[in-house]
């Protein structure tokens, strides 16, 4: 409650009221002073011409030298008469005869208790001390000794030793004077009224506007830009309105801007593949985007940033760029399991270009380092398949060169060694030169309707005889109505064929290889299941990958180049199908193919 009076007692409103009743208040004291001293000058002026007439009607001028005797009996109880009509002594103005060469009073009509003390009084007024000098004590200065207040006024009589001093006592016009105040501080009290009604009517008319002003900017701080402030006048309040308006209005069209900007960059940060996380000039963090934490595989970001870069090895601290001005980009790799993370640090700046905070962008390049992998081991892999054939074609050649031509049979022998490795290489660069143009968009296509049941067959029928030297049980089953496809014959007979002979080749004599033919809604199929030696379940998902074997040497004895299921799934991708393959190890193998059905 006090505090809410003290904060009334602060308030604007208060403070222009306060203002009015201080003028008022100024105003009754400078009249009061004003009137005082104005009111006793008067009557000290009144005093001092009667007393100057009073000695021109006596008729003594300054070269006369009237006796003690005379000037005793002319003023004292003989002829009282004499001195109240020169010097119109009353009750209140009084005379004092005194010898100024002793300083002794020899006469006053000064009564007790004032008399006692009257001579130590005169001795000390400055009046008396100029009548002394020769000159008259007219300076009119209220003098107060005790409880008594008056004005006196000292000259020296003619050429005598005798000078008349007399006093005028304030209470003759104290009064009129008392009377004067009363009226002044009646005429404050009613001002004060008045001030006060006065007063806050013109203050409300200031600082209403003002309070709504305030009102408004409270609503505007918490959010609330929609009310439009009335402009009831074109003073300098209205106008202060009208700048608030205005200033309410950029104010919402600038946190408009800025809420849909913020919205737009959370949402680009929400939502890029890369990982972003923002720390201030103190290290905390005050961002971080999901993508992040999937990235760093953690539910909650708790450390700060010396803290992410001791737990991954970053070699960066934040006082780096707290007291290092400039500060160059820096980035760093990380593990993270499986996962291969480039991180990269930049900084930003305030608008003085001081650094403000640094920014971690976190890049997963796990397939890139995987394909780059695979590129390595793709170049060593073929530089390997192609090595073999030729160090075996210049051996048989040199050898043959060395003499072995002459013999007829192991001439023979060795030529049909360099045939073979030539027919090695030569498959091998077929599928290298297929695969290059499947991934440059360059092969051309002999798209047609073709019967898929029919296709399917007539490949099993090519591998038949195959199968029957290996003594392996071949069979073919068609479930389900006729299925015709747009394709490429060639092509998807390529697909078929390399299904097959792979699971002849790695299925043992006697094994059993079985082929489905059929529709499963908008896509026909054709799965080969086998019981040969499996795939382990960790090779799997890489079988798919250029020259790579589960087992490369037997492989390699096979005559593969490890190339055809890569150009297999190149071709049904190119036909909108999918393959895949189900495999456990030394339980056979189910390779799938499914494509779209011609509509």
């Amino acid at each position: 409650m006090v505090l809410k009076r003290l904060q009334f007692l602060r308030s604007l409103q208060w403070r222009l009221v306060t203002i009015f009743i201080l003028l008022a208040l100024v105003l009754a004291v400078s009249a009061s002073v004003s009137l005082n001293y104005f009111v006793e000058l008067f009557f000290y002026d009144t005093f001092k011409a009667g007393i100057e007439n009073g000695f021109e009607y006596w008729g003594i001028d300054d070269e006369d030298k009237p006796t003690k005797e005379e000037i005793v009996s002319y003023l004292t109880a003989n002829n009282k008469a004499n001195a109240m009509s020169l010097f119109f002594i009353n009750n209140f103005r009084t005379f004092t005869i005194i010898d100024k060469n002793t300083n002794e009073i020899i006469y006053t009509d000064v009564k007790s208790p004032y008399r006692e003390t009257l001579r130590e009084d005169i001795i000390q007024s400055r009046n008396y001390l100029a009548a002394l000098a020769g000159g008259k004590g007219d300076k009119g200065k209220l003098i107060r000794i005790g409880d008594k207040a008056f004005f006196d006024y000292a000259r020296r009589i003619g050429k005598t030793d005798y000078i008349l001093y007399f006093r005028y006592d304030r209470e003759e016009w104290a009064g009129a004077i008392g009377a004067f105040n009363d009226i002044i501080k009646l005429s404050f009290l009613i001002a004060v009224i008045f001030s006060l009604i006065f007063g806050y009517a013109l203050s409300k008319t200031i600082t209403v506007p003002i309070v709504n002003l305030v009102h408004k900017a409270r609503e505007m701080a918490a959010g609330d830009f929609g009310h439009v402030m009335e402009v009831k006048s074109d003073d300098e309040i209205g106008k202060l309105t009208k700048a608030f308006n205005f200033m309410s209005k950029e104010l919402k069209n600038t946190l408009n801007q800025i809420s849909r900007e913020k919205s737009k960059i959370e949402t680009i940060l929400n939502y890029m593949t890369d990982g972003v996380i923002a720390f201030n000039i103190n290290g905390q963090v005050i961002h971080i985007n999901p993508v992040a934490k999937a990235i760093l595989e953690i539910d909650e970001f708790d450390f700060d940033f010396n803290g992410f870069s001791k737990k991954y090895n970053l070699d960066v601290s934040i006082e780096e760029v707290k007291y290092l001005e400039i500060y160059n980009a820096k980035e760093a790799s990380i593990n993270i399991g499986e996962k291969y993370i480039k991180i990269y640090f930049a900084l930003f700046t305030d608008e003085e270009n001081n650094a403000d905070g640094i920014i971690a962008v976190l890049h997963d390049i796990t397939e890139q380092q995987k394909l780059e992998n695979m590129r390595k081991e793709f170049v060593a892999n073929v530089s390997h398949e192609l090595r073999t054939p030729l160090t075996s074609i210049k051996s048989y050649a040199e050898t043959l060169l060395d003499g072995a031509l002459e013999n007829r049979e192991i001439s023979e022998k060795f030529l049909s060694v360099i045939n073979s490795e030539a027919d090695r290489m030569t498959r091998l660069v077929k599928d290298l030169l297929q695969l290059s143009r499947l991934d440059n968009n360059q092969m051309k296509w002999d798209m047609q309707k073709i019967n898929f049941e029919t296709l399917v067959k007539s490949c099993v029928e090519k591998v038949k005889f195959e199968s029957e030297e290996k003594k392996q049980s071949l069979e073919c089953f068609t479930i389900g109505e006729a299925m015709e496809i747009v394709a490429d014959k060639d092509r998807i007979e390529q697909v078929v064929l390399n299904i097959l002979t792979n699971a002849i080749k790695y299925t043992p004599e006697g094994g059993k290889i079985t082929v489905y033919i059929g529709k499963m809604y908008s896509d026909v199929y054709v799965k080969v299941a086998d019981s040969g030696i499996g795939i382990p379940k960790e090779d799997i998902d890489r079988i798919f990958e250029r020259f790579y074997r589960t087992d490369k040497a037997r492989s390699r004895e096979m005559g593969g180049t490890g190339l055809g299921l890569a150009i297999a799934k190149e071709i049904v991708e190119a036909h909108k199908g999918t393959i895949s393959v189900t495999s456990e190890l030394g339980k056979g193998t189910e390779v799938t193919v499914k494509l779209p059905v011609c509509n």
